[in-house]
C-alpha cells in the first residue's frame, strides 16, 4: 500500500492507480460530466466558452484532452496549441505534423534527410 500526496490538493491518500486522491477524482469526474453536457448543448463552443459555461478551468480542460479522457467528435472549435509548434490541435500533446516529424526522427536507420542509412546492403569488410 503506497501513501502519496495528491497532485492537485496535496492531501495524503492511499495511492491505488492515479496520482490524485479519491475526492479530486470525484471532482474531475464531475467536471468531465459537466463539460460533456455543455458540449452536447453547444457543439460549436470553444474551450474558453466551455470553461466559462461550466466553471472548469481552461488548463484542466486541455489536460483532459491531452490525456485522452475527453474525446471530441463533433466539436470543431475545441482546439488548443501543440506543445511543439503552437498549431491548433484537438488531441494529444502534438499536432499531426509534429507527431509525424518526431516519429520520422525517431525511426532507426534513417538519416535526418529521410534517406535510409543502410539500404539493405551489408558493407564490405
Amino acid at each position: 500500500m503506497a501513501i502519496a500526496n495528491c497532485r492537485r490538493c496535496g492531501k495524503l491518500y492511499n495511492r491505488v492507480g492515479r496520482d490524485i486522491c479519491p475526492d479530486c477524482m470525484k471532482q474531475e469526474d464531475e467536471h468531465l460530466t459537466a463539460i460533456r453536457a455543455y458540449l452536447r448543448q453547444h457543439p460549436l463552443a470553444n474551450i474558453y466558452e466551455v470553461s466559462n459555461g461550466t466553471g472548469v478551468p481552461y488548463d484542466e480542460i486541455v489536460q483532459f484532452l491531452r490525456d485522452g479522457r475527453l474525446l471530441l467528435r463533433n466539436n470543431p472549435n475545441m482546439v488548443y496549441p501543440c506543445d511543439r509548434c503552437g498549431t491548433p490541435t484537438q488531441s494529444g500533446r502534438l499536432c499531426a505534423n509534429c507527431a509525424k516529424e518526431m516519429a520520422r526522427e525517431l525511426r532507426p536507420g534513417q538519416r535526418p534527410d529521410g534517406r535510409d542509412r543502410n539500404p539493405g546492403f551489408y558493407s564490405k569488410p
